[in-house]
């Protein structure tokens, strides 16, 4: 009896762990619904959370900039602001006067050949005419440099030559440059020099003016100023 009552228990406790076990087993439905819980997270990260952050992270980049950009404007401010206004338009006025919006031939060439008069220096070669500086940056807007420019070349003594090499910077009121300068002696004791020479002019153009780019002031140049200043004296 006692060997029956054994059996049918060990027979109830087979059952219930085959039960158990029967549970335990990896059904579809099981992972299914994971499977889909993972999916819509996807979905959600996808469409959600990275445009949220990607936008977050651009934020903080365009944060950063205007930040950038209110700092230069402030020390623009202050640098400004430390200028004088009535020096400023004085410069201004004396800058447009030595590079002035047009410049004629004649007007140009008048202070150089007078200046080899005064030396007693005898014209042999004089012709000038209009030509573009830099024309490799010029813009749509015509934001270019022009000049007036052409070889020229005197005869006389050595010594009236040099004298006027030397004040040939200081007559003209206008901004010029010298190239290919040669000197020439001939047995008679004469001396030929001869040059090209260019004067420069900047016509009235719209240009867009950028806040937020490194500002440098004029002032920090006191001797270019001082020659502008020198230069608009003689066109007054």
């Amino acid at each position: 009896m006692a060997i029956i009552n054994n059996t049918s228990k060990t027979k109830k406790e087979i059952e219930a762990i085959s039960e158990k076990m029967n549970k335990t087993k990896l059904k579809v439905s099981d992972v299914i619904i994971p499977v889909l819980v993972l999916g819509v997270l996807a979905l959600l990260g996808v469409f959600v959370f990275v445009p949220m952050i990607k936008s977050a992270m651009s934020f903080q980049s365009e944060h950063k900039e205007v930040v950038a950009n209110e700092k230069k404007l402030k020390d623009l401010e202050d640098i400004l602001n430390a200028m004088d206004e009535g020096t400023l338009q004085i410069d201004l006025v004396n800058a447009k006067k030595v590079i002035p919006n047009t410049l004629k031939v004649s007007s140009f060439m008048y202070y150089i050949d007078n200046l080899a008069s005064q030396k007693n220096l005898d014209s042999s070669e004089i012709s000038a005419g209009d030509i573009k500086i830099n024309a490799e940056g010029e813009t749509s807007e015509g934001n270019y440099i022009l000049g007036v420019s052409g070889p020229l070349q005197y005869q006389g003594k050595i010594s009236n030559v040099l004298s006027f090499l030397d004040s040939l910077y200081s007559a003209s009121p206008y901004i010029l440059t010298i190239e290919n300068l040669k000197l020439e002696s001939y047995d008679t004791g004469i001396w030929k020099v001869s040059f090209s020479v260019t004067g420069y002019y900047v016509p009235e153009s719209s240009t867009t003016v950028d806040l937020y780019s490194n500002f440098e002031p004029y002032t920090k140049y006191p001797d270019i100023v001082s020659i502008f200043e020198n230069k608009a004296s003689q066109l007054n």
